[in-house]
């Protein structure tokens, strides 16, 4: 009897050694979104060139960073990315409920009491342990739906990445052009300074009448207003960059840079082909459905019935001359699967991967339309933006120039000055409008398409 109470033991030692789990791997994400550029070559074909990755800026340092190491920033900081990362702990979760090799705790139970006797009393002793085991690969299916899991988790997490990725990019394109919009505003301000010193001049000499220097006056005040408006609109954005990419919106960075210059987008059969492959949404959609497909392989394997095998010690007390009489024998249980076939979840599951098959469907349905009215918005901004920066932007100090020589030397007078300062500070913000609605315009076929469509290099040595 002692020995076979020893071996009971040992076996309760054993059972929660054979389920220890190990924690599961973690797998490094994929290629960071700032490192994914489109290349064309050859008219249709298509690659994703790589591009060196740049060093994350201090922000206890320089608040001046360029768009490159901006993104680096953002794509490790974000702070919606960093609650995303952490939802990698629920795919671990799942591995480790899935990884025990035995679906429960072994069963063990004793119990004693006399046996009485004409001829005496004796004591009976009973013994068994019992355990719940696998007999359909319900443990594989189960690991391999926690995998499904963290490849779901992981898709999600980079639709995030590109999602950001994107917002910082037209926030930043947005920062540089509101720093232009500041520095019209100052240009402008300068401007009627000038034109208030020689209003200032020809009064002294008697040239002008003293309403001119009012009106002049206005004018420097209005200028003012719309330089601290500007200035004000320059640090929104500022801090708007700082809230997506988790920089101290007490220093917030200083875009640094010139503006992208004007391009056409690629041929419209080049980002369709791209978006197909490249789409962190249509990557998610597949995910999602092998996850659920994952699942409902789990659910129609714990429709099997899962047997219970043990073993069992009886002892029956004799009190006559014979002594006790020892019984050992070994238990299978099996249920009988007549009511309960876990239905439930296995209907539901099915459901799952229906919605997440219409989702795929949905989704590769409606990406023609996108990617084709993000291109069309894009090709019209640009030619707008073209028409701008070749007939008007260039010629704005040389305008200002000509009317505060025209004015000098009263050709003008201060009304026809402020109509043509008006006139011309119109087309030049039309034009700011105009490069933003671009930058805009781009941002979002970029979304559309899931790769950047040319390298992110701002820096004043490569801009034209």
């Amino acid at each position: 009897m002692s020995a076979l109470v020893r071996a009971l033991g040992m076996c309760v030692a054993m059972l929660p050694a054979a389920c220890a789990t190990t924690a599961p791997i973690e797998r490094p994400e994929s290629i960071a979104p700032h490192l994914r550029v489109l290349a064309t070559s050859g008219g249709s074909s298509t690659s994703l060139t790589p591009v060196r990755a740049a060093a994350l800026p201090d922000p206890s340092g320089r608040e001046e960073v360029e768009l490159s190491s901006f993104l680096a920033y953002a794509d490790a900081r974000a702070p919606v990315l960093l609650v995303a990362r952490s939802t990698r702990s629920r795919a671990s979760a799942a591995r480790a409920a899935a990884a025990p090799w035995l679906p429960a705790n072994p069963d063990v139970s004793l119990a004693v009491g006399p046996r009485l006797g004409i001829t005496g009393v004796g004591v009976d002793i009973q013994a068994s342990i019992t355990q719940q085991v696998f007999v359909a690969g319900e443990r594989g299916l189960r690991l391999t739906a926690a995998d499904r899991q963290r490849d779901l988790t992981d898709a999600e997490i980079e639709q995030l990445r590109w999602a950001v990725h994107c917002d910082v990019h037209a926030a930043f394109h947005r920062a540089l052009v509101q720093r232009d919009r500041a520095l019209l505003a100052a240009r402008i301000l300068a401007f009627q300074e000038e034109v208030l010193r020689i209003v200032e001049r020809q009064i002294r000499a008697g040239e002008t009448a003293g309403l001119t220097q009012r009106l002049t006056q206005a004018e420097v005040a209005q200028s003012r207003q719309l330089t601290v408006a500007a200035t004000q609109a320059y640090l929104s954005t500022r801090i708007q960059l700082a809230q997506l990419s988790g920089w101290p919106v007490a220093r917030p960075p200083i875009p640094v840079g010139e503006v992208d210059p004007t391009r056409d987008p690629p041929a419209l059969d080049v980002l369709l082909t791209t978006a197909r492959q490249q789409l962190p949404l249509l990557r998610t959609r597949d995910a999602a459905v092998r996850e659920a497909r994952s699942r409902v392989a789990v659910a129609d394997r714990e429709a099997w019935p899962q047997p219970t095998v043990g073993l069992q010690y009886q002892r029956e007390g004799n009190p006559t001359s014979e002594g006790p009489y020892h019984t050992v024998l070994g238990v299978l249980s099996v249920p009988i699967p007549s009511f309960q076939r876990n239905q439930g979840e296995r209907a539901r599951s099915r459901a799952d991967v229906r919605v997440a098959e219409a989702e795929v469907a949905a989704a590769l349905s409606l990406l023609d339309g996108q990617v084709a009215l993000a291109h069309s918005e894009v090709a019209s901004a640009a030619q707008r933006l073209r028409s701008y920066g070749t007939e008007v932007l260039p010629r704005f100090e040389e305008n200002l120039a000509l009317l505060r020589r025209s004015f000098e030397l009263g050709e003008i007078d201060v009304l026809a000055l402020s109509i043509g300062r008006e006139r011309f500070l119109r087309i030049q913000s039309d034009a700011l409008d105009a490069q933003l609605d671009y930058f805009v315009a781009l941002a979002n076929l970029e979304r559309t398409v899931g790769v950047d469509l040319w390298p992110d290099d701002h820096s004043p040595e490569v801009s034209p």
